[in-house]
């Protein structure tokens, strides 16, 4: 182990020296750029937030290895890890780290609680922050310049699945879960709003911690209702265990999520039979529809060997649009960087990246996708305008 160890670190020194030797023959001088990711690397929800980390890590080494200059000097990026566990106060102490480091932008939080936790700490120091996750609306508007979002916001998310669920699944009875977070809180208010306006009933709703993973007593209870549909509002490897708990617990109604993460391999390994049914929403158009989806697929499985998650294509874009201004503003000022992200229009793998105002996609999609046989079917995509 130590072996392999040394080696792995010898093999980073050598193609260091290969960069830096590059350069030196070029005639350049070539500058580190530093980005951040926050985001969770270990605990419940490690492997959702080290699939994001290695999409940012791709995108940076696409663009590394045909450099632009800014000031005469070529520019390297570096991407600087940092786990903040999916907690809300160390993602603050984390923020400040990355300040501390002099990054010129940052990739996250990867849920909505730490990402507002961080936001106030970057805007301070004038560093741009592009989550690639978070849809609660309170995130980009606290009136920070720095804040911007990948994905749609889970308010607007809810009127379309509302509608599916009562329209296209013909679901009456409908219980709702959430997990306390903000994040579940809301999506599970918004979402029983709407499907209240079709004409359904909420026959329960039931709040829990955002690390139980036990969901017996309530399953139990809400199997005794003769529910049509399970609406949960919280993280992917929770939704994980609530399908295997119905499954074990022979409850027939549908599981359904929005905007948690799940539709993607990593869900359907570990669910088993248990995803099938599973009617989830999540951001954007289905991969197959992503221009270069299969190119990028192919590079991140290659390079990774690491599942991909729905929401991985818009951490790999998020480090794309934030490099892109970089280059656009000419400039290693994150305030410049800032500006340029406010005017930048970027074609990315997840379509045409441009923000309003106040940080937000300009025209997100949402599609509705189905676990059918162990494979998720897209259902039905809408956009907004």
């Amino acid at each position: 182990m130590q072996f392999l160890k040394y080696r792995r670190a010898l093999m980073l020194c050598v193609v260091s020296l290969a960069l830096h030797t590059s350069g030196a023959m070029a005639g350049d001088d070539i500058q580190t750029v530093t980005i951040g990711f926050v985001g969770a690397l270990s605990g419940v929800s490690e492997s959702f937030g080290k699939s994001l980390a290695n999409a940012a890590e791709l995108a940076i080494s696409e663009v590394n290895r045909n450099p632009f200059k800014i000031d005469g000097k070529r520019v390297q990026f570096r991407l600087l890890r940092m786990d903040d566990r999916n907690d809300a106060e160390r993602t603050q102490r984390v923020a400040t780290a990355l300040v501390q480091a002099e990054v010129i932008g940052v990739i996250g939080g990867t849920n909505s609680n730490t990402s507002i936790a961080a936001s106030k700490i970057f805007s301070d120091a004038g560093v741009p922050q592009i989550s690639p996750t978070s849809s609660l609306r309170r995130y980009t508007e606290q009136g920070y310049r720095t804040t911007f979002r990948m994905l749609g916001i889970d308010d607007d998310a809810c009127i379309y699945l509302g509608e599916y669920v009562v329209k296209e699944l013909h679901a009456q009875r409908i219980a709702i879960i959430d997990n306390g977070t903000a994040f579940g809180v809301n999506v599970g208010t918004r979402f029983g709003e709407v499907v209240r306006e079709h004409g359904a009933a909420i026959v329960s709703r039931d709040s829990i911690s955002d690390v139980l993973m036990n969901f017996g007593e309530i399953l139990r209870r809400v199997k005794a209702q003769e529910i049509d549909a399970v609406f949960f509002g919280g993280y992917s490897e929770q939704t994980s265990m609530l399908a295997q708990s119905m499954l074990r617990q022979e409850v027939k109604a549908r599981l359904v999520t929005s905007m948690n993460g799940i539709v993607g391999s990593s869900f359907l390994i570990a669910s088993g039979i248990a995803a099938n049914g599973t009617v989830a929403q999540e951001t954007g158009i289905p991969f197959t529809k992503m221009p270069g989806w299969k190119k990028f697929e192919a590079d991140f499985n290659q390079r990774f060997d690491f599942q991909i998650s729905s929401m991985t294509p818009y951490a790999y874009d998020a480090a794309h649009v934030l490099m892109a201004a970089v280059r656009q503003a000419n400039s290693l000022n994150p305030r410049k960087v800032t500006n340029a992200l406010h005017e930048i229009s970027f074609k990315g793998l997840t379509g045409v990246i441009a923000f309003d105002a106040v940080g937000n996609p300009r025209s997100p999609s949402y599609t509705i996708y189905e676990a059918q046989n162990q494979k998720w079917t897209a259902m039905k995509t809408s956009t907004m305008r």
